[in-house]
């Protein structure tokens, strides 16, 4: 994308590339864009880029760079894009960024993307709704749920249904909840 294109597109604040095929191309185009639009007085606000066949590589790069940036964005979906464990950690480091809404169901986490987001959670977390359903993260959902109420105060909506829960998660996270209070 070059000035000129940039230029005629200054107050884009929402990027919706919903069920886009095929979007590797595009977040080509569109990373480039985020990049110089987030330096920008009117950033991009939302992003959604959900069921869009996304790899695992490209959102690394893509949350690495919506982390670095110096506006920040307040609502990003990654939804429906099956990305597995790998993401984990930048998507740890994203949450730090003060991102105050994350849609991140079904992207294949499981256990073993849990227990990083867990282990690589910043101390401080602005976010104020999170959707982690559909990932399949067992009791590991549950200790990175307990620790993410810990240290996000802004949080007012977790959805965490679909992770196949054991029981005794919910002894977990109320813990976490009674030391809150």
């Amino acid at each position: 994308m070059d000035m000129a294109q940039q230029h005629h597109i200054t107050k884009l604040f929402i990027i919706d590339l919903l069920k886009h095929s095929p979007v590797s191309l595009k977040l080509q185009i569109v990373i480039p864009f985020i990049s110089w639009s987030i330096q920008k007085e009117n950033p991009l606000l939302r992003l959604t880029v959900e069921n869009c066949e996304l790899s695992s590589i490209g959102v690394i790069i893509l949350l690495e760079c919506l982390t670095n940036a110096k506006q920040l964005l307040d609502v990003l979906s990654i939804a429906d894009n099956h990305l597995g464990s790998s993401v984990a950690a930048a998507l740890a480091r994203f949450l730090g960024s003060h991102v105050q809404a994350l849609n991140a169901t079904y992207i294949g986490l499981g256990t073993v993307g849990f227990q990083i987001l867990e282990e690589t959670l910043p101390t401080e977390v602005a976010l104020s709704h999170i959707n982690i359903s559909k990932n399949r993260g067992g009791i590991r959902a549950a200790y990175f749920v307990s620790k993410l109420i810990c240290q996000a105060p802004n949080l007012v909506s977790i959805n965490a249904t679909g992770n196949l829960l054991p029981p005794e998660s919910l002894e977990v996270i109320c813990n976490s909840l009674k030391q809150g209070t």
